[in-house]
């Protein structure tokens, strides 16, 4: 039982992992088809010289591949895919925020099954007859959503995660440079999502105190967020650490409840 929930801990961690990459690989894309796109040009233009003796400049295709290789060098069409980097920002705080929510899930199932002093128990939530035949009264498996629920608690909200953390798992997360990192991605994925990524005074408010960081430390109202992929790396990079360390403690917590 022990071995088992702390596995399943880190399996939440790694599965983040594994959707960074896929971040990663998505704002990446055009890069990885001019990669391809030039390999598979230079292949031809060796084949041709060699093979078919066919040095005619107009008869080859080195003038298409410097033209390529010249973009992808200079980056040329990142500008035209800033919707997408952005969009890659906006999946990031969904997998972040749901990763988070597994722990805390896994966390509070094992409180309450296997420690009887814990304060946890004095926590009051509200439930319905409908919630309570959904789940056959198994108590322990929607705990954590009436928790969620009764709370008020957000995922995607530095703050209201450590609270949450603290409160109900006695585990606390100190505030560094990631965790602001990591406020300033939640705090422009909503305006993304909600204001077509326009700076308002909400987004200047919610990251005022998000210092030391290492993200867009000037921010202007009104202008337009535009996130670069090595901007969100950064932000990643934050995330995956955050996300470690938390899964570290709650297993660290599990162990000591077991």
């Amino acid at each position: 039982m022990t071995s088992q929930n702390i596995d399943m801990t880190t399996t939440v961690a790694k599965r983040f992992e594994k959707h960074v990459a896929s971040v990663n690989n998505l704002i990446n894309f055009d890069r990885d088809v001019l990669d391809h796109a030039i390999t598979n040009l230079r292949t031809l233009s060796e084949k041709l010289r060699k093979h078919h003796q066919i040095d005619n400049p107009h008869l080859s295709v080195d003038s298409t591949l410097k033209s390529i290789e010249d973009i992808r060098k200079n980056d040329s069409l990142r500008s035209r895919y800033k919707t997408i980097v952005n969009q890659g920002l906006v999946l990031l705080v969904s997998y972040f925020a749901s990763s988070v929510h597994d722990l805390f899930r896994r966390g509070i199932q094992t409180v309450l099954d296997k420690e009887e002093s814990s304060d946890l128990f004095k926590a009051q939530v509200k439930i319905s007859l409908r919630e309570l035949k959904d789940v056959n009264f198994e108590v322990k498996d929607i705990v954590p959503e009436l928790l969620i629920q009764s709370k008020d608690i957000s995922f995607q909200d530095m703050q209201s995660i450590g609270r949450t953390f603290k409160e109900h798992l006695g585990i606390e997360i100190d505030k560094d440079e990631d965790v602001n990192n990591i406020i300033l991605g939640q705090a422009c994925r909503h305006v993304i999502v909600h204001s077509a990524g326009v700076i308002n005074d909400r987004l200047i408010r919610q990251i005022a105190s998000a210092n030391p960081r290492t993200v867009k430390n000037k921010l202007t109202i009104g202008q337009e967020i535009e996130f670069s992929p090595e901007e969100i790396n950064v932000v990643a990079q934050s995330m995956t650490k955050y996300i470690r360390s938390i899964s570290s403690k709650v297993a660290r917590h599990i162990g000591e409840v077991i």
